[in-house]
C-alpha cells in the first residue's frame, strides 16, 4: 500500500465479529483500489481482533488501531480521522457493507466539483437478523442548496455512506457540543453547514445498512431524541433566526411524542411551510432540491403521526394528508411513501 493513500475509509469496530468479514471483503473489492481501511477495535472482547488480524495479514491496505478500553464511537472515530492519511476520509460501519462502485463514484464527485466537501449515497436497508431486505431509502437532497434546508430539520446525509474531504474532517471534529452524543453525525453536520461548507448525495444505493434492535440508537434513543430536537432548534435559529414552540419544533424534526396534540401538528406543518418559503426567497435557485426535501419530510411526519401519534393526532392525520395531497402526490413524494409501505 502506498503511504498516502486517496482514501481512508475509517471503519470503527465494536464486537462486530459476526458482519466484519464481510463489511471487510466489500472495501477491499472496491473498484477503487488507491484506499486504506483504518480499522478501530474499541476494546472488542468478542473475535473482532482476530479478524482484523487477518485481514491485515492478507492485505496491506487494512491498518488497525486498538483502543485499550472502550471509549465509544465519538472518540474512536475522531482517533480515526486524526490517524488516517487520505485526503479523502469515508465512513462505513462494520455491518454494512459497500457497493463495488461506492468509493469510486464519491471520489468522481468530489474530483470533479471542488464547492463540494462531502458527499453521501442512497442505502439499502436489510433486518440485521435475518437479512430480509426491508426497502430502499432514497436521500433526501441532491446538491448543497437542498442540503442546508434539510439539514434544518433532518439529516442531509446519511452518516455511514459519507466521504468528506480530510481538512474539512479535521476542521469539524465529533463531540463539538454536550447535545451531540448520540447524534454526533447530526451536530457536525450542522456545524459544518453553518461555515458553508458543501454537501450533496448520489442518490444510487451504493450501501447496505443493517438495522439491528440492539443498536447503540436504539439502546439510547430517548437521549438521541432530545438531543437531535435541541440540536436541530439551535441550528434553525442560527440559520433562519426562526424558533418554533417546542411541540410545533417535535413535529418539524419529526419526532413526535405524547406531547404533540392535535394542534401542534397542524403547527409544526405550518412551521415547515414557513421555513420553506423563507429559504425560497433566500435560494431560488435551489427550488426543485428544496421542495423534494420538504415533501419527503411532509410523508414522514404524516406517516408517523398517523401510525404513533395520540388518539387526537392520529385522528387529525388524514385531513392535514388531503390539504397537502397536491405536495404528497409530487413524483419523490410518491415513489418515498411507496418504499415506506413496503
Amino acid at each position: 500500500m502506498a503511504s498516502n493513500p486517496r482514501v481512508s475509509v475509517v471503519l470503527p469496530c465494536y464486537e462486530a465479529e459476526r458482519f466484519l468479514a464481510e463489511s471487510l471483503e466489500s472495501l477491499l473489492g472496491q473498484t477503487f483500489g488507491d484506499l486504506e481501511v483504518l480499522a478501530i477495535d474499541d476494546g472488542s472482547s468478542d473475535g473482532t481482533p482476530e479478524v482484523l488480524e487477518r485481514f491485515a495479514t492478507r492485505d496491506a491496505r487494512v491498518r488497525v488501531l486498538r483502543n485499550d478500553v472502550n471509549r465509544g464511537v465519538i472518540e474512536t472515530l475522531n482517533r480515526g480521522v486524526a490517524e488516517a492519511r487520505g485526503e479523502i476520509v469515508a465512513r462505513m460501519d462494520a455491518d454494512d457493507v459497500a457497493a463495488p462502485t461506492r468509493i469510486e463514484r464519491q471520489v468522481e464527485v468530489l474530483a470533479r466539483r471542488p464547492e463540494i466537501d462531502l458527499v453521501g449515497t442512497a442505502v439499502e436497508v436489510i433486518d440485521g437478523e435475518s437479512g430480509r431486505r426491508l426497502r430502499p431509502r432514497p436521500v433526501r437532497c441532491l446538491g448543497p442548496g437542498g442540503a442546508r434546508f434539510a439539514s434544518l430539520f433532518a439529516t442531509p446525509a446519511m452518516h455511514m455512506t459519507i466521504a468528506v474531504r480530510a481538512e474539512a474532517m479535521r476542521l469539524y471534529p465529533y463531540g463539538g457540543a454536550p447535545e451531540s452524543l448520540h447524534t454526533e453525525d447530526y451536530e457536525m453536520f450542522a456545524r459544518m453547514l453553518e461555515d458553508g461548507r458543501g454537501f450533496c448525495n448520489v442518490d444510487e444505493p451504493l450501501m447496505t445498512v443493517r438495522v439491528d434492535p440492539s443498536s447503540v440508537s436504539a439502546r439510547h434513543e430517548d437521549v438521541q431524541v432530545e438531543n437531535f430536537v435541541r440540536c436541530a432548534a439551535g441550528h434553525l435559529e442560527r440559520t433562519l433566526d426562526m424558533r418554533p414552540p417546542p411541540a410545533a419544533q417535535r413535529v418539524l424534526v419529526n419526532r413526535i411524542d405524547e406531547t404533540v396534540g392535535a394542534g401542534d401538528l397542524r403547527d409544526g406543518l405550518r412551521w415547515l411551510d414557513r421555513i420553506e418559503d423563507e429559504f425560497l426567497r433566500r435560494e431560488p435557485g435551489a427550488a426543485a432540491d428544496v421542495r423534494r426535501a420538504a415533501d419527503l419530510q411532509r410523508v414522514d411526519v404524516l406517516v408517523q403521526a398517523a401510525l404513533k401519534g395520540s388518539p387526537g393526532v392520529r385522528a387529525i392525520a388524514p385531513p392535514l394528508a388531503l390539504r397537502y395531497a397536491r405536495r404528497l402526490l409530487s413524483p419523490p413524494a410518491r415513489s418515498y411513501l411507496a418504499g415506506k409501505l413496503r
